[in-house]
């Protein structure tokens, strides 16, 4: 099963967001073929810049978020056209731009998203979390 893992799924998943996932979201965090999108690490990313966040890496890593992705195994999604123009075209059932732009890039892939927001199965997206 292709992954696709929002923001939260990435801080909660690694223990830093004080919330817990279930076992069968951590279960494919693991086993599963993990993508994260570009938009997401800009939204961490802009997150710690803010102090909205604290950056998420295991203890003594030094690292940028980009290079503890890629230690940790996650591959990088593209982000497309087609997914943007696709992501404004969506129904407002969701107003958050980078979530929107995770839900055209899973529906174009045919990807269940890793993600404890419940809205993205009002636009057809399966989750897991």
């Amino acid at each position: 099963m292709n992954l696709l893992a929002d923001a939260c799924a990435l801080i909660v998943f690694h223990g830093y967001g004080g919330q817990t996932m279930s076992g069968a979201g951590k279960a494919a965090m693991t086993t599963g073929d993990v993508f994260v999108s570009p938009i997401t690490v800009w939204e961490i990313s802009r997150k710690i810049a803010l102090g909205k966040l604290e950056r998420p890496a295991p203890p003594g890593f030094n690292g940028s978020l980009s290079e503890w992705l890629r230690q940790a195994g996650y591959r990088m999604l593209p982000m497309t056209w087609d997914a943007c123009e696709r992501a404004n075209a969506l129904p407002m059932h969701h107003k958050d731009p980078m979530d929107r732009v995770l839900i055209a890039l899973a529906l174009d892939r045919g990807m269940t998203v890793v993600t404890d927001d419940d809205v993205f199965a009002r636009y057809g997206v399966e989750t897991i979390w």
